[in-house]
């Protein structure tokens, strides 16, 4: 009787173990937030996006954003969100290509609550001809920089979804190609790497997914 007792209990045990491992992996059946694999990656450089800490490294980031109409060039300093300051509380600008005047080509971080938007932005944009014309949109923001030797650096871009009461965040990389950033795969899913193995399987998904919630544009 006792043995039974044993075995009923055992059972009960694996069975809450299943259940709880497919209820980690709902979203993605390679993901397990707790185990990280090591991955080669190139070194890049971390972007901080901390706009209390920000400043612009010279005056052409202030009229580059005056050029593009992001802010109110009228004003010296705001804090009002729906009328910014082309001031670094509001703004992050970074060029395009290293060595590359703002004015040919730049990419900007918008703080979240900028000219009503509720979350963060980033925006690239690249002259052609005399106007500065928009490459790519991202409802997200740039964790990282990796540089290239001939042309236009990777970045690590990091979007934010909620599914089925679930929050999920995605550090995916995007090169340059054919004038504008686009998409090579996901690397991440909540700070956990995906498995290489799964690795075009989940990137997939997570670019469909980016593109039905409109987070890329």
């Amino acid at each position: 009787m006792r043995n039974k007792k044993l075995l009923w209990v055992i059972g009960i045990l694996f069975a809450l173990l299943v259940v709880l491992y497919f209820i980690n992996d709902s979203r993605f059946e390679i993901y397990n937030p707790k185990k990280k694999s090591k991955v080669e990656k190139v070194k890049g450089i971390q972007v901080s996006t901390d706009f209390n800490t920000n400043t612009f490294t010279s005056k052409e980031d202030a009229k580059t954003l005056k050029d593009l109409r992001f802010c109110d060039s009228t004003v010296q300093w705001s804090e009002d969100v729906n009328r910014p300051s082309c001031t670094p509380n509001f703004f992050r600008v970074f060029p395009l290509k290293k060595g590359l005047d703002l004015s040919q080509g730049c990419m900007v971080l918008l703080k979240a609550g900028v000219n009503g938007f509720p979350v963060r932005r980033f925006v690239v944009y690249e002259k052609e001809g005399t106007q500065m014309v928009q490459a790519n949109g991202f409802i997200g923001y740039p964790i990282e920089f990796r540089p290239q030797a001939k042309t236009y650096d990777d970045v690590v871009i990091r979007f934010f979804e909620r599914y089925e009461g679930q929050k999920y965040f995605y550090n995916c990389l995007f090169t340059w190609k054919q004038n504008r950033y686009q998409y090579v795969c996901c690397e991440q899913i909540n700070d956990a790497n995906i498995k290489p193995a799964k690795q075009k399987q989940v990137s997939a998904e997570i670019l469909q997914i980016l593109n039905e919630k409109q987070l890329v544009f």
